[in-house]
């Protein structure tokens, strides 16, 4: 599901969002590289895979160009090409068997096995508890769809800052729409560095760029995902649907959400 979505470093790309008022920008430079100290044969090792790390930014913040001039260079390039095509046609993107995660499942298998974890690994059921570990106040939910719904879990995530974490996942089972999980991540602080997709833009978020998306296995699961960045803060909203042939509705409840966040 997230093949093409690379964090290196402190750089995180981020290959569907895309916002359309930005001017392009040229990106073909080897200041990230020098700047993050990555040793060359990974670099080249990367670039064999498909991800040129000498396309990345040195800056912090956002940075968004078309497909032809980001990171992603053969095998990469082309699986988000053939992605964007899917997506045009069909209104989906077809998973292979197994691709789409159940979150449901994941959710589970972690409380589970919570005792057995390494206490950065460990879900926490309220927000208080996880609170203390995290550099950053997390989005209010306050006034969404979400702020009587039972918090499933809290994990957190980002990056470790001053002995705390950057991010935080949060997960919900809502009546009548299923199963939803949203991630946030500060990357500015940190020096963090975001190279959008152009070609990916389908959504605004409270004027942040967006991107949503539909991916359905042929027999199985599917996953409705928004991203949107902003100055400061990277996002995610995953949906595993309560009815998965509602695509649209599920597209625009998760819309709905994004916007109604941090009110």
């Amino acid at each position: 599901m997230r093949t093409a979505r690379c964090a290196i470093a402190l750089a995180l790309c981020t290959w569907r969002l895309v916002p359309a008022t930005h001017a392009t920008e040229n990106v073909l430079s080897d200041s990230f590289v020098v700047k993050s100290g990555i040793p060359a044969s990974e670099v080249e090792r990367a670039r064999a895979e498909g991800f040129d790390m000498s396309r990345m930014h040195g800056a912090p913040g956002p940075h968004i160009v078309p497909l032809d001039e980001s990171p992603f260079v053969g095998p990469l390039a082309q699986q988000v090409r053939q992605e964007l095509a899917e997506q045009k046609v069909n209104g989906v993107g077809i998973a292979r068997q197994g691709e789409v995660p159940d979150l449901r499942k994941a959710s589970r298998m972690a409380l589970k096995s919570r005792s057995r974890m390494a206490p950065s690994d460990r879900p926490y059921q309220s927000l208080a508890s996880i609170r203390p570990h995290l550099r950053y106040e997390p989005i209010s939910v306050k006034g969404t769809i979400l702020q009587n719904v039972r918090l499933v879990e809290a994990t957190t995530g980002g990056g470790l800052l001053d002995g705390r974490w950057t991010g935080v996942s949060r997960s919900w089972e809502v009546a009548g729409l299923g199963y939803v999980q949203l991630e946030e991540s500060e990357y500015r602080e940190s020096g963090g560095s975001i190279t959008l997709i152009k070609e990916w833009v389908n959504a605004d978020v409270n004027g942040s760029p967006g991107s949503v998306q539909t991916k359905r296995e042929r027999r199985g699961k599917t996953l409705v995902s928004l991203d949107w960045v902003t100055d400061n803060t990277a996002f995610r909203l995953d949906l595993q649907p309560l009815d998965p042939n509602a695509v649209k509705a599920n597209q625009e409840a998760l819309l709905a959400l994004a916007r109604s966040l941090g009110g």
